[in-house]
């Protein structure tokens, strides 16, 4: 989750990720680069459920902008999210590292928000990771790179 550390725990920085904008390529905006988040009113999103790291990322974002947003769809794996778009079930804010090239989806930049998602790994502060614990570290760390 962004802001704050929780007490007790300590958190290892692997990466962080801009969430873009996924639209269907038949949608108005797809063959844009990018977009102004005041333009997003009214769409239909695909989008986590409220207390995921991202969701809380876009919902900042919306609310700093006055922007109200519908979420229609929620779904607990950001890597299926392009899916839920390609069949148009609604437009979705995701991370780079979830994206892969494909001919039926858009991939725009929202210009104009703080769209920045922080990944990080934590763990119980009195906690020393050993050897199979900093390898999976390091693992993460190139997965979402």
């Amino acid at each position: 989750m962004p802001g704050p550390c929780p007490a007790g725990v300590t958190l290892t920085d692997l990466t962080s990720s801009v969430l873009d904008l996924v639209v269907p390529a038949g949608h108005p905006l797809a063959g844009r680069h990018s977009v102004s988040i005041t333009e997003l009113t009214g769409l239909d999103f695909v989008d986590s459920p409220v207390g995921y790291g991202n969701r809380t990322v876009a919902d900042r974002a919306f609310a700093a902008a006055s922007v109200p947003r519908r979420v229609a769809v929620e779904i607990t794996d950001v890597g299926t999210g392009v899916d839920f778009v390609r069949h148009g079930l609604g437009v979705a804010l995701l991370p780079r590292f979830a994206l892969r090239e494909t001919a039926d989806i858009a991939t725009l930049t929202v210009s104009d928000a703080d769209l920045d998602w922080p990944l990080s790994l934590a763990v119980p502060s009195e906690y020393r990771p050993g050897a199979a614990a900093r390898a999976m570290i390091a693992m993460a760390r190139e997965f979402v790179t």
